[in-house]
């Protein structure tokens, strides 16, 4: 049995009035074109809540306690043809100090608010697209791209 990495990533629902914060991918290679929620890599020696609270603060300029960060999902994702085994953990903020704004204008372009009742699911990257659409339905976990 060879040894797998599992890299673990996290995304931020940012939810204002029954809204959630999105942003286009740019000149990354991977997925441009399409939104995002605010995301990143788990760095060494950080939890995934303080994580989330950086990431969402590197992103989009939103400072996040990490307290008031809240656990909606976690998905554990194969990509065979992309790099390997991902650990996805996702929250919701609700509160948080600042106004969002592109702190990455490199690798992302305009920020968006979309209703939740109403996502463009087709613009969405594809897995968080299904990630928020079980989330919808009250889930909470997946396993995605593993032969079972």
């Amino acid at each position: 049995m060879s040894g797998t990495t599992n890299v673990p990533s996290i995304y931020v629902l940012v939810r204002r009035n029954n809204k959630l914060l999105f942003v286009s991918r740019t000149n990354t290679g991977y997925k441009d074109g399409s939104y995002t929620l605010p995301a990143g890599h788990v760095e060494a020696d950080e939890s995934f809540r303080i994580a989330a609270a950086r990431e969402t603060l590197e992103e989009v300029g939103l400072r996040v306690a990490p307290a008031d960060l809240r656990h909606v999902y976690t998905m554990h994702r194969s990509e065979h043809d992309n790099g390997g085994v991902r650990v996805d953990v996702f929250f919701e903020a609700d509160k948080w100090e600042g106004e969002p704004k592109n702190m990455e204008p490199d690798k992302h372009g305009e920020l968006a608010w979309f209703p939740v009742d109403h996502l463009p699911f087709d613009k969405i990257m594809d897995y968080q697209a299904d990630v928020l659409r079980a989330i919808a339905r009250g889930e909470t976990y997946a396993e995605r791209g593993w032969d079972v």
